[in-house]
């Protein structure tokens, strides 16, 4: 991957591609400084068609955003695409929460342009001394909405499947919003969704490899 240079992040074209994620656009319109914060700690780069942004296994702390292109997300085991990721869209939210490796592979389909985002500024959810907490609601409110959304995709392919039971345990917040109880409760939520993705994701794992040794014989 190659970084953008200042003159081309200065740019209005990418400039509106930012603000077309709906994660940077809520942080613009609450509070203009958190988003010029945020974009000074972030790094906009670009890769090439066929380029692996993610591979499986790696352990690092950038959650990605694709500003422009399409990238496809691969299972290392078998090659094949599991799905695919267009602009506005996150990526990595998964390893974010957990601490564990990548999951799955993720490679450029076309040129792309990306805005990753050091996850380290999030992990602790009460130290406000660089984000505000109406900042760190925005982003934690994103990661879970990406989390839950994996797993009804899951759900919707596997309606009888036990761990579908588990999920529904998982109520959503209801409280005051805006305040410090929901930013807790969404960091547990986040935390608890993610193991209950990443257990649905090993088994589905166990069954693929498995499907690939009895079709090797």
């Amino acid at each position: 991957m190659q970084k953008l240079s200042r003159i081309e992040i200065n740019t209005q074209s990418l400039q509106r591609m930012v603000r077309s994620v709906t994660f940077f656009k809520d942080i613009a319109r609450i509070d203009d400084e958190q988003f010029d914060l945020l974009i000074s700690v972030s790094e906009f780069v670009r890769a090439g068609a066929g380029e692996v942004v993610l591979e499986k296994g790696n352990q690092d702390q950038i959650l990605y955003f694709l500003l422009k292109g399409q990238m496809s997300v691969y299972s290392a085991e078998d090659g094949n695409s599991l799905n695919l990721i267009n602009p506005g869209e996150v990526f990595g939210a998964l390893s974010m929460v957990t601490g564990r490796g990548r999951s799955a592979t993720v490679k450029a389909e076309s040129e792309v342009i990306l805005l990753g985002l050091d996850f380290k500024y999030f992990k602790d959810v009460e130290d406000f001394s660089l984000f505000s907490i109406q900042t760190k609601l925005v982003a934690y409110r994103m990661m879970l909405h990406n989390i839950r959304w994996n797993l009804e995709l899951n759900k919707m392919q596997h309606p009888e499947h036990p761990l579908n039971k588990k999920l529904l345990k998982i109520k959503p917040y209801n409280g005051e919003k805006g305040s410090r109880d929901e930013l807790m409760a969404l960091h547990e939520q986040a935390g608890l969704l993610a193991n209950l993705l990443c257990e649905w994701n090993d088994e589905l794992h166990v069954f693929r490899s498995n499907q690939l040794t009895a079709n090797s014989y």
